[in-house]
């Protein structure tokens, strides 16, 4: 038979519990400062984007927030002219449109343009992961006289960099990585969207291959190792498939991609031939037209 527990037990085993759950609520309170204290503490952390647009003017239209410096309160109405176009040729291109916010920041110094997307020699960048576009246009007083030669060449940046903006938001909306597609392919067709020649003349440039351009990596190593123009091979490589297949090409192949995981698989799927067969085709074409 058990024996029945003494009162001076009972009292001892009471006081126990009773401290164990003092402890336990003190306990849950400090950790309750502390996930405040964490989240204050990361709300005072602002990102480089927000510290980089405190200085700055800010306007919006559409779906775009606009910033700038307030002596060039004219790219305003630059980024508007050309954002309606934008959204004709990448509609055009990807079959494909979007409202997702995008913020539109115009630098005021090219070195930190470059600091902020850690590319060297480059007037305009597109920040998947910021949902922003960079812009550091050359000739800028021509530009916001709204001369014929710089407004060209800003809108064709413009609508380069807005392109790189609908590829990535097409690309997650069938929910795969953007990555799975090579470097070559995401600015052939941006370069293409922005120019939209079906009759250009061939420039001359080397033709390096088709590896040296798939990541972000090997595009920037490509840069400054070949002697030749990375955009423009790229460009000509959208302009062959399209020549061969129309302007549903691009749909094509980012949909088949998506659906294979694998841009060899989509390409092959999309157009019926191997990747490696059109490398060798387009490398033999452009050596012999550029002698």
């Amino acid at each position: 038979m058990k024996a029945k527990p003494s009162l001076i037990h009972k009292k001892l085993v009471g006081g126990m519990i009773a401290a164990g759950l003092i402890f336990y609520a003190f306990t849950a309170y400090l950790m309750y400062v502390a996930f405040q204290l964490t989240g204050q503490y990361l709300e005072q952390q602002s990102s480089p984007k927000t510290v980089l647009t405190e200085r700055l003017n800010k306007q919006i239209y559409e779906h775009i927030r606009i910033y700038y410096a307030e002596k060039e309160e004219g790219f305003v109405d630059l980024t508007k002219e050309a954002l309606d176009q934008a959204k004709k040729r990448t509609a055009s291109v990807f079959q494909f449109d979007t409202d997702k916010p995008l913020d539109i920041i115009y630098f005021d110094d090219k070195d930190k343009i470059e600091q902020f997307a850690g590319i060297q020699h480059i007037t305009g960048f597109y920040s998947d992961h910021d949902q922003m576009i960079g812009l550091y246009p050359d000739n800028r007083d021509e530009l916001l006289k709204k001369e014929t030669l710089p407004l060209y060449f800003f809108k064709t940046l413009f609508i380069h960099e807005y392109a790189h903006f609908v590829f990535y938001e097409k690309v997650h909306a069938y929910k795969v990585s953007p990555v799975i597609f090579p470097l070559w392919f995401h600015e052939g067709t941006a370069e293409w969207t922005a120019y939209d020649m079906l009759n250009a003349t061939s420039e001359q440039f080397d033709v390096i291959p088709f590896t040296a351009l798939y990541s972000d990596k090997d595009w920037q190593e490509s840069r400054t190792t070949y002697e030749t123009d990375v955009y423009v091979q790229s460009y000509y490589m959208i302009y062959e498939l399209i020549q061969l297949y129309g302007r549903d090409i691009i749909h094509e192949i980012i949909e088949e991609t998506a659906k294979s995981g694998r841009f060899d698989r989509g390409f092959e799927q999309a157009t019926g031939k191997l990747l490696t067969e059109f490398e060798e085709q387009f490398k033999l074409i452009y050596e012999r037209k550029n002698g």
